[in-house]
């Protein structure tokens, strides 16, 4: 039935409503809300270009005229975006000193918005019924591939990896367990926003891969050891690509379930290459 807008001036650090959104830094109580903070111009259009649940716009008092245009024509087009039959929703915006909104950043120079997004949690059944049908599939998503972090921690990594597939038109990424959260916030500026165009799920990796096996997947593990060169095979129809832990690469358990085990040529002296860079070139051997 709309959107209900409520704005508010707010000038002491110590507010209640400041101290809930500082909290949204700690990974417990993103879990616990449900929400989770983005910064910067660009990823907050991005996010209301694709239809993100905004909940709260932050914004400084210092923001230039130039800035504040562009701030008006967000708020009118999340406006514009309120479905008629849908229930209300509101949207909070929270005019703030620069002081307090340099708190809430995680970058040295913030551009002066942030604002609070509800997770929007996918399903893995209802994701898995969507790659096992063709066509579901292909009226989202460029290619049916998919990649899978084991154990990636550098959310810088993560968040590239995201961006990569993304650009590449895979169908998701899953981040397996002991991976960088989605919503920490250099994870978050490393999609560039791709977090929010492509599914993006967390799983057991081990419990995953015989499902994905079943509607016709094949894996591909990266190791060094007793592995072909990703050249050299067959590129399957549907792939998940596994990328490994920085320091360990893939769980040897997970090495056992896969149908290949791939490697990159290394050249030169290296011994290995960044897994962002890794899983780049391994995804992009399937854009063709």
């Amino acid at each position: 039935m709309g959107q209900k807008i409520i704005k508010r001036e707010i000038s002491s650090a110590t507010n209640d409503r400041m101290k809930h959104l500082k909290k949204l830094g700690q990974k417990r109580y993103r879990d616990q809300s449900g929400l989770f903070l983005i910064e910067g111009f660009h990823l907050v259009e991005e996010a209301i270009k694709h239809r993100a649940m905004i909940t709260t716009i932050i914004y400084a008092t210092d923001l230039s005229a130039e800035n504040r245009a562009v701030l008006e024509m967000m708020i009118a087009t999340i406006e514009v975006s309120a479905e008629v039959g849908e229930p209300e929703s509101t949207l909070e915006l929270l005019e703030v000193t620069p002081s307090i909104l340099q708190s809430l950043s995680q970058t040295i120079t913030p551009q002066g918005i942030m604002a609070v997004i509800a997770k929007a949690p996918l399903l893995m059944a209802d994701f898995l019924h969507q790659l096992s049908s063709s066509a579901s599939s292909a009226k989202t998503r460029a290619l049916p591939h998919l990649l899978l972090l084991d154990q990636v921690q550098d959310p810088g990594n993560v968040g590239t990896m995201i961006r990569t597939a993304e650009a590449a038109g895979f169908a998701g990424v899953i981040l397996g367990e002991g991976t960088a959260d989605l919503y920490n916030d250099k994870t978050i500026r490393a999609t560039q926003g791709a977090l929010f165009q492509l599914p993006i799920l967390t799983a057991s990796l081990s419990e995953l891969l015989p499902k994905l096996h079943q509607i016709g997947y094949c894996s591909w593990v990266t190791t060094l050891e007793e592995a072909s060169f990703y050249s050299e095979l067959t590129q399957p129809q549907k792939v998940a690509i596994v990328m490994g832990n920085e320091g360990n690469g893939v769980d040897p358990k997970l090495q056992s379930m896969a149908t290949e085990r791939v490697k990159i040529p290394m050249l030169g002296e290296a011994e290995s290459l960044n897994v962002a860079i890794a899983a780049a070139i391994l995804t992009y051997q399937f854009v063709r």
